[in-house]
């Protein structure tokens, strides 16, 4: 099955990563997972037998759930994250307060 990815959320709080995902069956899901890997708008996954592949590569994803995409609950998720870099202009360097739980910032920020 080919997914592809729409848009992706980091909440630093949490360490989660939830991305909006269309199938290649025009099925919109969000898919959740442990923020140790990022998924960017048009990556591709693809899944088999021998495992997921993302963008032609194998790798390894920890995902938590995945759900029918619902927009009331994509803007919940979109606005209790505190990710600087989940804005839609990115900023120079991270501003977040709290304490970060992604081991790797997906977007570069310091």
């Amino acid at each position: 099955m080919k997914w592809v990815v729409i848009d992706s959320i980091v909440n630093p709080e949490t360490g989660m990563a939830f991305s909006c995902i269309i199938t290649d069956r025009d099925l919109k899901l969000i898919i959740w997972y442990k923020a140790n890997g990022f998924l960017f708008p048009g990556d591709e996954l693809i899944t088999s037998d021998l495992g997921l592949f993302i963008n032609g590569k194998s790798e390894a994803l920890t995902l938590c759930n995945i759900s029918p995409f619902s927009a009331t609950f994509w803007q919940t998720v979109f606005r209790q994250s505190r990710c600087p870099g989940n804005a839609e202009i990115k900023p120079g360097r991270c501003d977040f307060g709290g304490v970060c739980h992604v081991k790797n910032c997906p977007y570069g920020l310091a």
